[in-house]
């Protein structure tokens, strides 16, 4: 089958889950139990057999998540907090803005200025600051989405009849496809993200800060002194825009480094690390939690020269630097220690004008994506991008 053949299929898969999710409202219950008292919701022991980094600024986002918790009425505090093991937890991130896909806790546009304050302070404290501004800029590239007119998907053309190998088949619930009744106002801005937290937050206790909305979702799951940034979801549409007399252009980083590594592969290495199939959207994106791939396909990082695998590094931190520096130091060196069972790949092209291209970093601990989309709500080419620690996804076994 042609790779166009297969981005077909793959966008109608789309389109008929959106259509699907609309006709229904697109509506999703809390499934945390019903109650306005913090004290039943139980903390959950951090285990004494954990496998993290170490050096989690938890402290400081307790403080963080504390302060903000204050600001609440026990309607908001029972709608905001989840038992730790909620399946709501998997299920309540995507790529698509809301109400296509519903999302868990409090919606910023139904918060006061000081409890929306409060709220990302927790983001704040969380994130380093190339990590916060980040999530910011996100949400200013929705603002300015949120001004544009509505536009209508040019609908497939054909539908093939099978996927190759390196394809999900599974229908994802984010995707590059526009959901239906697009174009600006309701679906995007800053006020449709959303946060939660899933366990009570505690120094010592396993709890899982969410954040999402359009194109971001960040899982920060803490116990003790570690901190798990899996699963992360961070893309923007469009690549650079100016909003309010500013000029942005989010996920720069991600965008360099990631096209930098690829880059300098050699002709020979590049064909020794195209991955098998096409892929039109993240891999394990939103609801594809895995499995991961058993067989790493692309090149190993080690078998490198000492200045590609710097580049790959620079790429791999693009993504780990968004976490608080601390944590972040600790985790980047153990997934460098890992290069010599790290992979990378490409498929469709390896450069940020192709709208087929896609890279992935594969090692026994970090996987990332990068995936070039085609545009959904303006004409160029945008990005949607994931992190994942394959040993801490949502936490730690």
């Amino acid at each position: 089958m042609s790779t166009v053949s297969v981005r077909l299929a793959r966008r109608a898969s789309v389109v008929a889950a959106c259509v699907a999710l609309a006709a229904t409202g697109c509506t999703a219950l809390n499934s945390a139990s019903s109650t306005s008292a913090l004290a039943a919701k139980a903390r959950i022991p951090a285990s004494a057999a954990r496998h993290g980094a170490g050096g989690a600024n938890t402290a400081q986002v307790v403080a963080a998540a504390d302060a903000f918790l204050a600001t609440l009425s026990d309607e908001q505090k029972d709608a905001v907090l989840y038992d730790f093991d909620d399946a709501a937890k998997k299920t309540g991130w995507s790529n698509f803005p809301t109400p296509v896909v519903a999302r868990n806790g409090l919606k910023f546009g139904d918060l006061t200025d000081e409890q929306e304050a409060a709220a990302l302070k927790v983001m704040e404290a969380a994130l380093s600051k190339k990590g916060y501004e980040e999530l910011v800029e996100i949400r200013k590239a929705d603002d300015y989405l949120a001004t544009l007119p509505p536009r209508t998907p040019t609908p497939p053309t054909s539908t093939p009849t099978a996927s190759p190998t390196g394809t999900p088949t599974a229908t994802p619930t984010g995707g590059g496809g526009r959901p239906p009744g697009g174009g600006g106002g309701a679906n995007f801005g800053s006020e449709w993200y959303y946060i939660s937290f899933f366990g009570l937050p505690s120094r010592t206790g396993e709890f899982t800060v969410q954040y999402g909305g359009h194109h971001a979702a960040y899982n920060l799951t803490y116990a003790g002194d570690n901190v798990s940034i899996s699963p992360t979801l961070t893309a923007v549409e469009p690549m650079e825009f100016n909003w309010e007399d500013l000029y942005y252009a989010p996920l720069e980083d991600k965008r360099t480094s990631t096209i930098g590594a690829i880059q300098s592969l050699t002709a020979d290495e590049l064909a020794a690390a195209e991955i098998d199939g096409s892929f039109d959207d993240l891999y394990l994106g939103p609801g594809h939690d895995g499995p991961f791939p058993e067989q790493p396909e692309g090149v190993l990082v080690s078998s490198l020269t000492k200045k590609q695998r710097a580049k790959v590094t620079a790429m791999l931190k693009a993504w780990v630097d968004d976490l608080d520096e601390k944590a972040a130091r600790r985790l980047l060196a153990k997934y460098v220690s890992e290069y010599d069972r790290t992979y990378i790949g490409w498929s469709g092209g390896t450069t940020l004008d192709n709208n087929q291209t896609y890279v992935r970093l594969d090692g026994p601990s970090a996987w990332v994506e990068f995936s070039n989309q085609p545009g959904a709500s303006t004409d160029g080419i945008h990005q949607h991008t994931i992190f994942r620690d394959e040993t801490a996804d949502y936490g730690w076994e």
